[in-house]
């Protein structure tokens, strides 16, 4: 080659840099990321199984809590992904842990889940017990086996949590666990009723129906109530207000917070998250839109957000408040879990749902992300909305939400096409 020739290196590296360009400069913040499983999208193939809760291991796998099959029964339930979408076959039995509840029987199975700093995984569940629906906390092993040093057997064994339509779950840095459900729960790092907790382990709750818990960095403890993603039943967003309380480490109301410990939500408090800077963020449904009768009016996501304190940041959104509408083609839509990426932007995440037809409905996952300010977000998705159809014709939402190290997001939800046939699903989103 003479010099100044270029040679068919060169042209192979341009072309190379222009696709990657091209590939750049096609890809949009909110589009399903097409490297992860099939599509953007993983999906169990039971017809028997759920997705409630997802997080994200130090190494990136991916675990997903809900419902699964053993047998002829439902079992608590845990997934764990690699990376790329695939199942981890060294988990559980190719990458999943059905793990039968207390003495058999059904279960609602597992509605939240954290992850220890060993790697082990604690998940409370919603089990049947002789006494009716009861939360249990078990915790897996990093194989996907349960450690049979916590509780009993890897279970705690206490009968006196009552389920009634949602719970929810935190880990203490001290390896404790509270779980919220009919009442709300505090278990040692060994499984068993921390009885400097409220009476004898057990503290009563302001509002019965918790939807989630978040620890403040004084130990105080908030907990989110309101409307939730049900774990049986079509998951039907509703524009219905909510409160969040706040309590000691004892487990006693906090009074000093907001009004006599409680502050009320215009949006359903269905997901709760502290930012960094230690305000509170609430998501839920909102009206989003008035309309003219007699067609009612739209629902879509609301988002909250407060002083660590309880006051509303009316420097958020419009007076503390976000909204994002759905449009005519999701008029009942809401959010059912939220999540903060490093920049301080919120994403929330739920049903955009279809307008109810003979008392059933179809609905699509959907997402919104709003900046730090409150105002959404148009580069992402379309207008700062996104909907995304996992199974046709049926209902459809997202309960759980994380983000990874590189941004990117990532959704676990459920499809019903009947009360009985459920399908699990996690779909990955980019960032930017």
């Amino acid at each position: 080659m003479r010099s100044g020739e270029l040679g068919p290196g060169f042209f192979l590296l341009a072309a190379t840099s222009l696709l990657l360009i091209s590939i750049h400069a096609s890809a949009q913040a909110g589009q399903l990321d097409a490297s992860f499983a099939s599509g953007g999208i993983f999906a169990t193939t039971t017809t028997k199984s759920t997705a409630n809760a997802v997080a994200i291991q130090s190494d990136g796998k991916i675990v997903v809590a809900g419902t699964g099959l053993l047998g002829d029964n439902f079992s608590d339930a845990l997934i764990r992904l690699n990376t790329d979408g695939s199942l981890d076959t060294s988990f559980g039995t190719g990458g999943v842990a059905n793990v039968p509840p207390p003495g058999g029987g059904n279960t609602f199975g597992f509605l939240a889940l954290a992850i220890e700093r060993d790697g082990r995984i604690v998940a409370a569940a919603a089990n049947f017990a002789s006494t009716g629906a009861i939360v249990q906390v078990a915790r897996v092993e990093t194989n996907g086996t349960l450690d049979t040093s916590f509780g009993s057997g890897g279970f705690t064994s206490s009968t006196a949590i009552p389920f009634v339509t949602s719970g929810a779950l935190a880990l203490q840095p001290d390896g404790k666990v509270v779980v919220a459900a009919g009442v709300m729960a505090r278990f040692t790092a060994t499984g068993q009723l921390d009885t400097t907790f409220g009476n004898g382990g057990i503290a009563s709750l302001v509002n019965s129906t918790p939807t989630q818990i978040a620890l403040q960095s004084n130990g105080r403890l908030l907990v989110a109530s309101g409307e939730a993603a049900r774990l049986v039943f079509q998951a039907q967003p509703a524009a219905q207000p909510g409160t969040i309380s706040r309590y000691y480490s004892n487990g006693s109301l906090d009074t000093t917070f907001g009004s006599a410990g409680t502050v009320a939500s215009v949006a359903a408090a269905s997901a709760l998250l502290l930012q960094p800077d230690g305000k509170i963020v609430v998501a839920g449904a909102l009206t989003s839109k008035l309309n003219v009768p007699p067609t009612v009016n739209d629902v879509g996501f609301g988002i909250v957000r407060y002083s660590p304190n309880g006051a509303i940041d009316r420097t958020f959104g419009n007076g503390g408040v976000a909204i994002a509408d759905f449009g005519v083609n999701a008029p009942v839509s809401g959010a059912f879990a939220v999540a903060i990426q490093t920049n301080g932007d919120l994403v929330a995440a739920g049903a955009a749902s279809g307008k109810l037809v003979s008392n059933s409905v179809t609905s699509s996952f959907g997402l919104a992300r709003f900046t730090s300010s409150g105002q959404l977000d148009t580069s992402f998705g379309k207008g700062g909305t996104v909907i995304t159809t996992v199974a046709s014709g049926q209902f459809s939402w997202i309960t759980g939400l994380a983000i990874q190290s590189d941004g990117k997001i990532v959704a676990a939800g459920t499809s019903q096409f009947t009360f009985v046939f459920d399908n699990a699903y996690v779909a990955r989103y980019l960032a930017q």
